[in-house]
């Protein structure tokens, strides 16, 4: 889809039925419309919300901030407006690590970054482990969710204002 300030609403109902379609299929709660996709994309200003890229008559994608496989919501208060390149790099990352990546990589630091960083109780110079602990024993123990390996357990995401 392409960033304007008159979007498409036929395009936004595909939009909408496609999201649903991948939420239904990860077993994802929420659901979006078109008018409710419409609202949030004219709320990121025509910025890429990851790195802040204008995207005014330019490609873009709606990404859930916490993936639906993570057990994030197909919610409008969980989606962003993103380019082409942040959606894909994001993939199924969790947001903390992602807005740290974000920082470090290009030194973006958006409303988004700056929500997630506060959210999440990171520093963008932490380095955030990719598996947990060896035990005592030696033995490594089982992989957790990346939002575990901290040694905090946050409550389930939940995107709010």
């Amino acid at each position: 889809m392409t960033y304007q300030d008159q979007l498409d609403f036929t395009a936004l109902r595909q939009y909408a039925s496609a999201l649903k379609e991948r939420a239904k299929q990860a077993g994802a709660a929420g659901d979006v419309s078109a008018t409710m996709l419409r609202d949030r994309i004219l709320e990121s200003g025509g910025r890429c919300e990851w790195c802040g890229r204008n995207l005014a008559g330019m490609e873009f994608e709606l990404d859930h901030v916490l993936s639906l496989a993570q057990g994030g919501g197909n919610t409008p208060s969980n989606l962003v407006v993103a380019c082409p390149s942040c959606n894909r790099r994001k993939a199924a990352k969790h947001p903390a690590r992602f807005a740290v990546e974000i920082i470090s990589e290009t030194g973006a630091r958006t409303e988004l970054v700056e929500r997630i960083l506060a959210r999440y109780r990171v520093e963008p110079s932490q380095q955030l482990p990719l598996f947990a602990a060896y035990s005592t024993s030696g033995e490594s123990t089982q992989r957790e969710p990346a939002h575990k390996l901290d040694g905090v357990n946050p409550p389930p995401y939940r995107w709010e204002d």
